[in-house]
């Protein structure tokens, strides 16, 4: 049984990237002449998963004990530091690099918005320890496109096209993603368009 790291989390059944490319291909099924095009396309529809994912990262780790135990260390530390940095004399106090932003008229210290940006994190509820659900949303809004690219129609549908392809981008064909599936026909979200040209093929956003 392999096992594999994905968001703090232990992740079984897990697939390497060229098995997901090749599981990928097999159910494009795309012509013979077009499948180099069509695995730059899964490599693509891959990196995107990875980059949705981990964008969502940072605010799983800051709703984690772990995360907000970290952040409270650190908003205190700042705090401290700026009490130190203002009882500093005011005539020696010009010399240390906290002087270029810390007393701009109406405009907060650097200080002060380090302390600003942690206390919104220590803000969000705090997270529970489950398994991050970011990159199978992310994967099953990809297996979308990427069907639609292809001439395929993506229904909901338990084990149909659209789930089998949201399960190989997730690295993972062991989940169920069902309720992703339904969440994502309710709430699409803009579609990424694939645009084939003369001397190039382009990836745009539009609205559904």
């Amino acid at each position: 049984m392999a096992l594999a790291r994905m968001g703090g989390f232990a992740r079984v059944h897990a697939m390497t990237r060229d098995q997901q490319i090749r599981k990928a291909l097999e159910l494009l099924a795309p012509p013979r002449h077009e499948r180099a095009e069509c695995q730059r396309d899964i490599e693509i529809a891959l990196n995107m998963v990875e980059r949705g994912a981990g964008a969502a990262r940072p605010f799983q780790v800051a709703g984690s004990k772990k995360g907000k135990a970290g952040l409270r260390r650190y908003c205190a530390a700042l705090r401290r530091l700026r009490i130190a940095y203002r009882t500093l004399d005011p005539a020696i106090r010009p010399w240390f690099s906290l002087a270029e932003t810390a007393y701009v008229s109406g405009k907060p210290t650097v200080i002060d918005r380090e302390i600003s940006m942690a206390e919104t994190f220590l803000a969000q509820r705090s997270s529970f320890p489950r398994r991050d659900a970011s990159r199978n949303k992310v994967a099953v809004k990809v297996a979308n496109h990427l069907l639609n690219w292809w001439g395929h129609r993506a229904s909901v549908t338990r084990g149909g096209k659209w789930e089998k392809l949201a399960k190989i981008l997730t690295g993972d064909r062991a989940i169920d993603l069902f309720d992703h599936l339904r969440g994502f026909k309710r709430r699409p979200g803009p579609r990424i368009e694939k645009l084939r040209g003369a001397r190039a093929i382009v990836y745009r956003a539009s609205r559904r």
